[in-house]
């Protein structure tokens, strides 16, 4: 262990534990020995991990039952998240709860008979007991448990759904539903623990300008505006926590995953871009700025994770008691701070402070700023929770996604430079010759096979960075993705993925859910709709229909857990939102954006295609129009002079523009300012239908 490829193995090489890999090798050895195997899946940041770690795998006697009785496996779950999440329900079917680590007893088939999530020591000694007794005398009903398990959850994995057609009215009605779970009074869904749910998030903002559900989007900014003021913001180095464990936000889970800093920072920047409100850019920036600063790789790609713990304890770089304050900001600085932020009522954290801008939301208060700026310097000396520093492919998709859309909404050059090196850096070091990915890299190695969620996460990432640039490469390399996508993950009878090439544990198993990642069919559904609206054809067309078709009804039945097939679904049937556009069937790539008081739509058409001038010659044909709706007052647009040409299906010459064309008209400055712009790509042998593509937009917020 002292040399795998995962800080978390690491971590765990020197545990009184004989830890074994999840390989062939091992599950042959328990054959051999007629034992079952124990295995616990856990990651870096988790602090209940460690917890189990000196408190278990670190304990002499509980050692000594592991080793004597079971083959013990250890699995950092973030290189391994299929296999994860097969298991993780196991135990959320025997308790009616999970979370890690996460503890299950199986055959050497593979075949779970008992899980568990954190139990403490004592318990854990009683569940071995319990396991090793029946293993030793009731061998047959153990076995027998753990077919009928297997074979049940199986069935889950794999159920079909009938297909739903999904009508703008259910889309309106799927937005409004969800909207009224949201909590009335702080956002987000439910009670505690509260994951920021991101999927639902964007379906919500999709559907508000959509279909100005004002409903929608009051839900949306309302949980936004909660986070950015609660404790589960970094009110000093940036970016959020995984999630609440209280219902306001207040307290968080204090590990820093890549995946919610990529998540959430695109939310931000997207509810600034339909809004125009300063706060929400600033917000996207400070999560941005924050994996910059800390979570980016010197040659490129991202790191995972920032732990919870540091000095022994969860949350100690964070939180502060009132002596800790009283030292930094003197007596009277200290107790406004108190006041301000407010002490921890009760749990484990019963009379720290932790940092929050709750009581004084959307106000800038000079003393606060000062006493951020105090308290920042005196943390930075405390001892920083460790990194986890492997690069997780669809992690890392997530990010360059999100670093490429704030740089071209946003206008930031920094972010365009990080999502392109890490994008070069997973292409050319995670891939291998045959075209596929690896999916974990640690200390200069590429290791495990990338899965299903890889793959799609990826090539996403890759149609992001070919909407800032243009650059054909990128599109084209999305593509292979999908087509190795097609060929090692893609149910040819029922028409969705499954999630791994090949069997993961006890059966193979499709990831259609939504949790607090989209899942994996979501995902590769807003894959192949991307490159559909890119570089239309009407194989691509089909294939999107078919996806479609076989999620719909999961979707449908569910939007809480579909809404990233709902999402990709609506962008299919009514085209992408945002700057940028495209139409023609890929032809012609439209750009908006605010310059210096101006409304500006760049588009560039492909070699062998035009548009037709806002005049054009012929009756017949549709003109090029820009209708832009702001609450100021809009200039007359300008549009460029037209070339006039004769091409092989007209006998007249013809008004056209071809190559890099820009149109645009006098704004107010702000935003969001939203335009139709309206357009029919021409080749020289034929016309295809208009398109309308839709845009709303911002003028960029200020950085800081």
């Amino acid at each position: 262990m002292l040399n795998a490829p995962s800080p978390y193995l690491r971590i765990h090489a020197s545990d009184l534990v004989q830890w074994r890999a999840w390989s062939e090798e091992t599950f042959e050895l328990a054959r051999k020995e007629n034992k079952p195997l124990m295995v616990s899946f856990g990651y870096t940041a988790c602090h209940w991990c460690h917890v189990m770690q000196e408190t278990h795998f670190t304990v002499e006697d509980i050692a000594k039952t592991i080793n004597e009785n079971f083959i013990p496996v250890i699995v950092d779950r973030e290189r391994r998240p299929v296999l994860d999440e097969t298991y993780m329900l196991v135990t959320e079917v025997l308790t009616n709860r999970g979370g890690w680590p996460n503890t299950v007893f199986m055959t050497a088939d593979k075949k779970p008979f008992y899980g568990t999530g954190y139990t403490p020591a004592d318990n854990f000694r009683k569940i071995m007991v319990a396991v090793i007794e029946g293993w030793q005398n009731d061998n047959s009903a153990v076995l027998a448990e753990a077919d009928r398990l297997s074979s049940l959850l199986q069935n889950y994995l794999t159920r079909k759904e009938e297909a739903k057609e999904l009508t703008p009215e259910l889309m309106r009605k799927s937005a409004n539903d969800l909207a009224d779970s949201f909590d009335e009074f702080v956002g987000g869904f439910g009670g505690a623990p509260k994951f920021f749910q991101q999927s639902i998030l964007m379906f919500l903002l999709q559907q508000a300008e959509r279909d100005n559900n004002v409903k929608a989007l009051a839900a949306v900014e309302l949980t936004l505006k909660s986070i950015i003021s609660g404790g589960i913001h970094d009110h000093i180095e940036g970016g959020v926590h995984r999630y609440s464990v209280d219902p306001a936000w207040r307290i968080p889970h204090f590990e820093k995953m890549l995946y919610d800093q990529a998540m959430m920072s695109e939310v931000y920047t997207e509810a600034w871009r339909i809004t125009g409100k300063v706060e929400y850019g600033r917000m996207a920036r400070r999560i941005l700025d924050y994996v910059l600063d800390d979570l980016t790789a010197p040659e490129g790609g991202f790191y995972a994770t920032r732990d919870a713990d540091s000095e022994g304890e969860e949350g100690t770089y964070y939180v502060w008691s009132k002596q800790q304050l009283e030292t930094v900001l003197g007596a009277e600085d200290a107790k406004y701070a108190i006041d301000t932020f407010e002490q921890v009522a009760d749990g484990e954290l019963a009379g720290k402070v932790i940092l929050n801008r709750d009581r004084i939301r959307e106000q800038t208060v000079p003393r606060i700023e000062n006493i951020l700026l105090k308290l920042g310097k005196a943390r930075s000396g405390r001892p920083k929770p460790q990194r986890d520093e492997k690069i997780v492919v669809s992690w890392n998709g997530m990010m360059i996604s999100a670093m490429a859309r704030a740089a071209l909404l946003l206008n930031d050059d920094r972010y365009a430079a990080a999502a392109n090196r890490a994008g070069e850096f997973i292409w050319n070091n995670m891939r291998r010759k045959n075209g596929t990915m690896l999916r974990s890299y640690f200390a200069e190695k590429a290791e495990v096979d990338a899965e299903l969620i890889d793959y799609a996460w990826l090539a996403r990432s890759f149609i992001k960075l070919h909407d800032l640039s243009g650059h054909q490469v990128w599109l084209q390399r999305a593509r292979q993705l999908l087509a190795v996508m097609e060929t090692r993950f893609a149910d040819k009878q029922e028409g969705d993925f499954y999630s791994s090439r090949e069997e993961s544990g006890f059966g193979r198993s499709k990831s259609r859910q939504d949790s607090d990642m989209a899942s994996g069919n979501g995902v590769a559904l807003g894959l192949i709709v991307d490159i559909t609206n890119r570089a239309g054809s009407p194989d691509m067309q089909r294939r999107s229909e078919e996806l479609i078709s076989a999620l719909s009804g999961f979707a449908a039945q569910s939007p809480i857990a579909g809404a990233s097939i709902l999402t990709a679904a609506d962008r299919y049937f009514n085209g992408d939102t945002g700057p940028v556009q495209f139409g023609g069937n890929g032809n012609v790539r439209a750009l908006a954006r605010f310059e210096n008081g101006r409304f500006i739509v760049q588009l560039q058409v492909a070699r062998g295609w035009h548009i037709n001038a806002n005049r054009p010659l012929e009756e017949y044909l549709v003109p090029t129009s820009l209708a832009v709706k702001s609450p100021g007052e809009i200039g007359d647009v300008t549009y460029p002079e037209p070339l006039i040409k004769d091409l092989g299906f007209s006998k007249k010459p013809l008004a056209l523009l071809e190559g890099d064309v820009e149109i645009s008209t006098g704004i107010p400055p702000g935003g969001p300012a939203s335009a139709e712009l309206e357009i029919q790509a021409c080749s020289d042998e034929i016309c295809l239908a208009p398109d309308t593509l839709t845009f709303t937009v911002s003028e960029a917020p200020p950085a800081g």
